[in-house]
Order: C-alpha cells, then structure tokens, then sequence
C-alpha cells in the first residue's frame, strides 16, 4: 500500500535499527515522517545484535567502568590505519553513552556491558536481543503516530536547485510507482552485504563468503546517493563473522546457533589447509574479522577435532570463552549430538575418520599427519613456538576418532561507500552536503573503519546505528525546526 499523502518533513529510507532510531527522534521533533521499508517487515539486522557501544554510559557508572575517550579514539584511528574520519568517530565516541542513556529511557533493556573478546569494554548486551530492542523501538514510533509502509522500495531522489524535492517510490508488490514530495531524506538501508557486486569491488568474491544477513542489504542507499551525486567513497570494511560452517546446500544462517560451529571456529583446537598444513594462531579468533581475513587466504580450511575435545567441549567445558559473543555458554552440551546427527545425514562440511592417516586421505591433505605430529610436540612443550598461540588453548590431538569441518567465513554487514560530514549529510567529490539528504546507519558507517571492521570496539554496528539515526535529525531539525 503506497503513503497516505504526497508531501512529508522527511522519508526514512528502511525500517531497520537506524531507521526506526530516526523516526523517534523524528516524533520527539514534531516532523511529519514517513518510513518505507522495501521488505515485509521491520527490523532488519537490528534484529539480530547483541547489544550497542557506548561510553561513559549509566550502566558503566554503575560498574565502575572508565574509558578514555582520547585513548579510545587514537586506537581505533590506529586500528583503521587513519583511513576512519576522526571528527566522526569523536563525535559518535563522545555522543555514545548519551545515546545507551537515550534508549534506556525509551525501554531499551541492557543485562551488562563489557568487553567481547579482547576489546574495549564498550558493548551493553540487550535484554532480550536486537528483537526486544527493535520492538520497543517500535513501539514508540507508533506513539508518536509516524506512518510506515512496507513493501515499498526507494527509486530515485529528486532535486530541485541543489536541494532534495521529491522521491520516486516503487510498490515492490505491484511494480506501480508514486513520486513524494519531501523537504528530507533519510537513507538508512543497512549498507551492501547482499549485493555480491559491491562485494566484489571491496574483496574479490570467493565461494566461501557467505552472508548471514537479513538478505535486503543490497546497497540501495549507495545506489540512491550516488545516482543524487554522492561521492563514491571507500567501500570500507566487511565484518566477518570468523569461521563459519560451509553449507553449499543451506542459507548460512542455518548455523549461527550451531553448537559444532562454535566448536570448529572458536575453541582454538588446529586449522589446516588445502594441503593440511598449519597457517596461523588459531586464537585469532578473539578478533572475528582477522580470523576470516586468515581464512580467506587459504584455498579451503578445515577445523580439526579429535574425540577428547569433542568429549571435553561437551561433558567438562570450553576450553576458551567464546569471544565473539557477549554470552558464552558453560559448555557446548550438544555438541556430541550434532555430530551424530551430521554423521547421519551425510553433511558434506563434516567428515570422521578413526585415524589421523584416514582422515587425510579422505580429505585429500597430504601433509597432515605431519602437521599433526608437529602440533602435538609444540602442545607438549606448552610454547606455540610456530604461530605464538596462547598456551592456555594448546589442545592436543591424540585420541580417535577424528574428525574435520571445513569453514567458510560469514558475513555480518558491509560498512562503505557513502562518505558523510559530521551532521549524517551526504558528501559530493567536492566534499559538500548534497542538501536534505543524509545517510546513517551501515550505509554511512564507512566513516568509522579502515579496511578491517572495528571488532575492537564491540557493539559498535548498533550503537552508531542509533546514534547516526539520531544524529542526522537533530542536526536536519537544527537548521529548520
């Protein structure tokens, strides 16, 4: 169903995490707001966070957390290589705990805050997840009495004397279109991962690249910016979800609550190659995205397991917290389970073996009983003298059967393209606003990231989705309210 009217104060391009942030403030403001959503539902990956990055925030009061917001902004500026714009990232740095506070008032529950992994203690875990966040969120938009419509789709935006006039709108459904009038947009489409294009032009597209998104992240605010005039900025960075099982014969998403997943990716036991060798520290994996760029760096990589781990992993406990998460569990109870069931149905990505020898040439890796010998010897000696992974994590791999998945890498979301001023507005080549039009969200999220994703700073996705949603309105409201 098209909009009610044919005028608004400003269109929010999406409905997800960063949309439905704008569209409260937008209510706060008193603008008469329109959100389209090209999907049937709302949410999108916000739907799916753990939890948002803030500083000095209430809950890190309470706990007695300090951070340095100078300290914070040089590492991750350091972490980007400088290619992260240091006013924005301040900005959102400095602004971060106001906004935890912002949609703590709202309803937004927050459980903790800490670190993920080894990283800032930034990221304050929802209650309930991205889901309760995203309702409550909501919840508030409907307060304020904002329209939505859903299975509508952004065209083109019209410009009138280098300002934004109108936008063109496509009912998904129907294929019929309508033109807007509108003195704002908003793009708030969640950035590219779905669009394999685009991916390619920030990595050279691989088969074991598999995205975990909503799949409605195909890049329609880079599209609708650059068709405005939008800078073709950077492509910035892809969050690579670490090892992922690889399933050519199911959605990617199948697997993020699977028990043998974690255990393959993050239990830091061996990875090999195509040829069974050994090629990195396995406790990359505290940072999610350098474990993938590792990964991807191999022609193919299998996680090695042998029956004391999986015995261990599964009746004992983990033998390393799973650090991509703000949630670990005790132990991986199910683990055992999974397998049997894997095993049963022919699974492709897992094979078993009762002898190190069997495996390998099943697998067709010439060199790992070699690699294997080598590994156990170093785990005898309690020094990772190959790789310098942690002691506490050498796990050795001695008692059959054996077995191997082979991983892929996920992909969460795709930051880049866009490049936008400290307001959210859109920048030309000449680095000056395209007039009433603005990007938030992932589709401007490029601004704080180098070529790797800022897994340093955890909850950072969401944290800047809020703030950004909420940034850009206060400052459209600024210059005309």
């Amino acid at each position: 169903m098209f909009p009610k009217k044919a005028h608004y104060d400003l269109v929010i391009v999406g409905g997800g995490l960063s949309g439905l942030a704008a569209a409260v403030s937008a209510g706060e403001q008193h603008l008469d707001t329109l959100i389209i959503e090209k999907g049937r539902t709302l949410g999108g990956d916000g739907n799916y966070v753990e939890g948002a990055m803030g500083v000095d925030s209430y809950l890190q009061k309470q706990e007695g957390i300090t951070i340095d917001p100078t300290e914070l902004l040089q590492d991750e500026l350091n972490y980007s290589h400088y290619e992260a714009s240091a006013p924005h990232l301040k900005k959102f740095i400095n602004q971060s705990g106001a906004i935890i506070d912002w949609l703590h008032k709202l309803g937004v529950e927050f459980v903790k805050v800490g670190p993920q992994g080894k990283s800032w203690p930034t990221i304050h875990t929802f209650n309930g997840g991205g889901k309760a966040a995203i309702a409550t969120l909501l919840t508030k938009v409907n307060e304020y009495g904002i329209e939505i419509v859903t299975s509508i789709g952004a065209q083109k935006v019209l410009q009138h004397n280098g300002h934004v006039s109108g936008l063109i709108i496509k009912n998904e459904a129907t294929g019929q279109v309508r033109e807007l009038s509108v003195n704002d947009i908003i793009l708030a489409t969640g950035g590219y991962i779905d669009n394999p294009e685009l991916v390619k032009k920030r990595t050279p597209l691989n088969d074991r690249l598999l995205s975990v998104s909503d799949g409605k992240s195909t890049g329609d605010g880079l599209q609708l910016a650059w068709q405005a005039g939008a800078e073709h900025y950077q492509m910035g960075a892809i969050q690579y979800g670490g090892g992922a099982i690889l399933d050519k014969t199911r959605p990617p998403f199948v697997h993020m609550a699977s028990q043998l997943a974690a255990a393959a990716t993050q239990e830091a036991i061996l990875w090999v190659n195509e040829r069974g060798d050994r090629f990195v520290n396995e406790d990359v994996n505290d940072n999610m995205c350098h474990a993938g760029s590792s990964i991807l760096t191999q022609a193919r990589t299998f996680s090695i397991l042998d029956q004391a781990a999986v015995d261990h992993l599964t009746n004992v406990g983990l033998y390393k917290e799973l650090g991509n998460s703000p949630v670990s569990p005790e132990k991986l109870a199910n683990l055992t389970d999974e397998i049997t069931c894997d095993l049963k149905n022919n699974e492709k990505y897992l094979t078993k073996a009762d002898s190190i020898a069997e495996l390998a040439q099943k697998l067709n890796l010439p060199n790992l009983d070699a690699t294997i010998e080598r590994y156990n010897k170093v785990v005898e000696q309690g020094e990772d003298s190959d790789f310098g992974k942690a002691a506490a994590y050498l796990t050795p791999l001695k008692e059959g059967p054996y077995y191997a998945v082979e991983l892929g890498v996920g992909m969460a979301c795709a930051l880049g393209g866009i490049r936008v001023d400290d307001q959210n507005a859109v920048l030309n080549s000449y680095g000056y606003p395209l007039d009433g039009l603005y990007a938030v969200g992932n589709d401007s999220a490029g601004m704080l990231v180098g070529d790797t994703y800022a897994v340093t700073l955890p909850g950072s996705t969401a944290g800047y989705a809020a703030f950004s949603g909420r940034n850009a309105v206060l400052n459209i409201c600024k210059e005309k309210c």
